[in-house]
């Protein structure tokens, strides 16, 4: 089968005859929330825009990632308000959910869609993707620009060197692939590598076993460490959350003045791409957990909290057998033949992570701030002319809310005028 696809049959025909050896005046990089949520409002500023948009992506479907990664937490309702979504409608999901008798789904006190709710409002806007066939299971390997290469100077290349050619490219990639492990776990996780999982390993309903009560260590202090706490409680589990810091209590992962034009012009007239990074970070912390969840670990009687709690060692809790239960020796004590350990430690971006941009950025030394690109304002990636970045990539640009669903209409504030341009 090539490999410019995977998919097989009249589908991967398809692909083959609708996007290789041709020049696509815009290429999305990234099925994800920022992703689709420009190529949707592009399809719904310029219906034209179908012929002459790509978006590709290494999954046969949009929005695969996100759906796993609600799947995995056992996550029923997303943090963020109704009003943010792929769609360019503020109200979209709540009029969706009022025509399908489903409002009980919109949780106070923002109306937080339930993560149904969402897929199957996104679902219904995907379908315009199907329809103008705009989506490709395409896996990027390299990424090349050549400046004097005339109007369509990006080449977008597969493995077996398949590829086609664009005027325009918008990274869409998030943190994914770069999930962050402190230093300390690397020794423990080569021991026990089936014991001991980031949280995008572990998925509640794969990894623990149907009717079989387990003990568990969760790292972390957010969101992602606070519904997995929860989900392993309601199946019956035992859980033991260890946090470096007392837990913070936030209905948001970020504060909602970053989405303001007040706090955006301060951030912008910033001149110090290093500061700005540390802005972003003063202002996400270190995460945080919302009240619903918070109460949740706090009420239930087989989850303890310990925060302010350091790991000191793991140890096989029979000696000599790495697949038996471990035993966590933490600052404050011992914690007995635990199942798993859960490190949800969340990610750390780097655009070096990402294999098929290696190339390009060494050759055109494309600066960067702690993994992150220095964007001009309207989020290029200097000096490559067309280049653009969305979400997490954004940062030093569109600032705290970047990386999240809000971000992606911010993001494509700055874009549409670029992209419109190339239509």
């Amino acid at each position: 089968m090539p490999e410019l696809v995977r998919v097989s049959g009249r589908r991967s025909e398809q692909i083959m005859r609708t996007l290789a050896h041709r020049n696509i005046r815009i290429t999305i990089v990234g099925g994800g929330i920022h992703g689709a949520s420009i190529a949707i409002r592009l399809l719904r500023e310029i219906p034209t825009a179908a012929r002459h948009l790509a978006i590709v992506d290494r999954h046969p479907q949009p929005l695969t990632q996100w759906r796993r990664k609600t799947e995995r937490q056992g996550m029923t309702f997303l943090r963020s308000p109704a009003v943010h979504h792929i769609s360019p409608d503020a109200l979209g999901i709540v009029e969706y959910a009022e025509r399908h008798n489903r409002t009980d789904e919109l949780a106070p006190p923002y109306s937080q869609p339930s993560t149904q709710l969402f897929w199957d409002f996104c679902d219904g806007m995907l379908a315009e993707f199907e329809q103008h066939q705009v989506y490709h299971q395409f896996e990027v390997a390299k990424l090349r620009w050549d400046k004097g290469a005339g109007k369509f100077p990006f080449r977008l290349i597969s493995e077996n060197n398949e590829g086609f050619r664009s005027r325009c490219v918008i990274l869409a990639v998030g943190v994914d692939d770069c999930p962050y492990v402190p230093a300390e776990f690397a020794q423990w996780r080569h021991q026990y590598p089936n014991r001991i999982l980031h949280a995008s390993e572990f998925t509640v309903d794969f990894w623990v076993e149907q009717d079989a009560e387990e003990s568990f260590v969760i790292v972390g202090g957010g969101l992602t460490a606070g519904t997995l706490a929860r989900s392993l409680s309601e199946r019956g589990h035992s859980v033991v959350l260890i946090a470096r810091k007392p837990l913070k209590t936030e209905q948001f992962d970020f504060p909602p003045i970053w989405l303001g034009p007040k706090a955006l012009t301060e951030f912008a007239s910033e001149t110090s791409f290093q500061r700005r990074y540390e802005i972003i970070q003063q202002n996400r912390g270190e995460g945080s957990i919302t009240p619903d969840i918070m109460e949740t670990l706090e009420d239930a009687s087989n989850i303890k909290i310990y925060p302010e709690t350091r790991i000191q060692n793991i140890i096989s809790a029979k000696e000599g057998s790495p697949t038996q239960g471990l035993n966590v020796k933490t600052n404050r004590g011992d914690i007995m033949n635990v199942s798993r350990v859960i490190l949800a430690t969340g990610y750390q971006f780097n655009l070096c992570r990402y294999g098929f941009l290696g190339e390009l950025i060494t050759q055109h030394q494309i600066p960067l701030v702690c993994g992150l690109p220095r964007l001009d304002a309207d989020l290029q990636l200097y000096p490559i002319e067309n280049l653009f970045g969305s979400g997490t990539i954004a940062q030093l640009q569109i600032g705290p809310a970047s990386g999240n669903i809000a971000g992606a209409s911010l993001a494509y504030e700055r874009l549409r005028e670029k992209l419109l341009a190339h239509l």
